[in-house]
């Protein structure tokens, strides 16, 4: 890599900390020109709020920079994820994933009524199963509605 050219990623934190200790630095310059740097030493107190205001700030600084980068990476895979499939694949994947939950369930009806499972278990895998199945038959109605609501605005926008 060249010495040219914008910083990299990895650089940000150090390029932070570096802004804010020229930012300390400019302000203690400041102070020393007013003569109140004296004042300032006298009084440890404050020079210690400062320190530990100086240290939350980086922390501060730190904490952003990793949130965002969490960010700039999510947006990355929403975006490769969103360029893969089309809403109606994902709605056509969604409904035929409901059916199955459903085919499931009645897979696991017919073994207790043919007495192949106990109660317990039928209970405990029915339940989830239809708990799965309408989940999804929810998920695929409510994604019917946006592809809806967002065809019929496309379309009084080009009326």
């Amino acid at each position: 890599m060249s010495g040219y050219g914008a910083p990299s990623v990895a650089m940000a934190p150090f390029l932070n900390e570096r802004k804010a200790i020229e930012d300390l630095t400019s302000l203690l310059k400041h102070i020393d020109d007013k003569g109140e740097l004296k004042d300032l030493l006298e009084n440890e107190s404050q020079l210690n709020e400062l320190i530990a205001d100086n240290e939350e700030i980086l922390f501060s600084n730190r904490a952003i920079h990793y949130l965002r980068t969490k960010n700039v990476i999510g947006c990355w895979t929403i975006d490769a994820l969103s360029s893969q499939y089309s809403p109606d694949t994902t709605l056509a994947l969604l409904q035929t994933s409901a059916a199955q939950a459903e085919e499931e369930a009645e897979k696991i009806a017919d073994k207790f009524l043919d007495g192949e499972i106990n109660v317990e278990d039928f209970i405990q895998s029915f339940q989830s199963q239809k708990t799965i199945h309408s989940l999804r038959k929810i998920k695929s109605e409510k994604l019917t509605e946006v592809l809806r609501s967002r065809m019929s605005s496309q379309y009084s926008y080009r009326l």
